[in-house]
């Protein structure tokens, strides 16, 4: 703690493992699209990566050395990647990043401790499907079945950022929140317009940051409908249901 280099060190460390698990672009990409420092998006990696126990995660998957088929191995990476590159975005476009490193480490901890026993049960039917689809296909591959598990929650583990933010706008508890956030999902039929985006490939950099708005705007007004339920009809037992029949 009392060491003259104690912040290079750091700064090094987190440099180096932002490099190894986001690439060299990682910076210049998130940087690009959402026009925020390079400062910023370390600063966020680093909520990312302890916010999700990500090095746990990284771990589980080292072990897997010469025991599965490495392509499938270079799979299991590219889905944490997807999950760092992904939710980093969303906290450098959705969260201005004014409170301390550690508080918005511990807040994604407490969001994740609070959701993520109740997460399937809480999914819209098309989603759990999909999860248990890529669930099996990933045990079936040989990954282990809790790393199996958690992998495939890792595209609905993204949206606990944003559920944890709905909560807060609304003064609402976050279970209720994420009950009233995947009730518009499914309302909407969200889950499989992000299906159908996550299908797209870009042919450049502006067909990317096209598709980006659309997911974007979209999941603003997801998060909007869910606060207004929540505010607008907070007695009521299906909030959402409410909003929907007030019109």
């Amino acid at each position: 703690r009392g060491h003259r280099l104690r912040r290079e060190i750091i700064a090094r460390v987190v440099a180096n493992d932002l490099v190894n698990r986001g690439g060299p672009s990682f910076v210049n990409r998130l940087q690009e699209a959402t026009g925020r420092t390079a400062a910023d998006v370390v600063r966020t990696f680093a909520v990312v990566r302890d916010g999700f126990a990500l090095p746990a995660l990284y771990r589980e998957i080292d072990a897997l050395d010469n025991q599965i088929d490495g392509q499938v191995q270079l799979d299991l990476y590219q889905m944490v990647s997807r999950l760092i590159y992904m939710s980093s975005g969303w906290y450098l476009k959705n969260d201005a990043g004014t409170a301390s490193l550690g508080q918005r480490i511990a807040e994604l901890q407490d969001a994740r401790k609070a959701l993520e026993p109740k997460l399937v049960s809480l999914l819209p039917v098309f989603s759990r499907e999909r999860i248990e689809e890529k669930r099996h296909g990933l045990f079936k591959a040989g990954a282990p079945e809790k790393l199996a598990e958690q992998l495939a929650m890792s595209e609905a583990a993204e949206l606990i950022p944003d559920i944890a933010l709905t909560a807060r706008t609304a003064g609402a508890g976050i279970v209720a929140a994420a009950k009233a956030f995947f009730a518009v999902s499914d309302a909407f039929r969200i889950p499989r317009v992000e299906d159908a985006a996550r299908s797209i490939t870009p042919s450049d950099y502006y067909d990317q940051l096209a598709l980006s708005r659309a997911t974007d705007t979209i999941g603003a007004a997801r998060r909007g409908i869910a606060v207004a339920a929540l505010t607008g009809h907070a007695e009521a037992a299906d909030p959402v249901a409410a909003w929907l029949e007030a019109g």
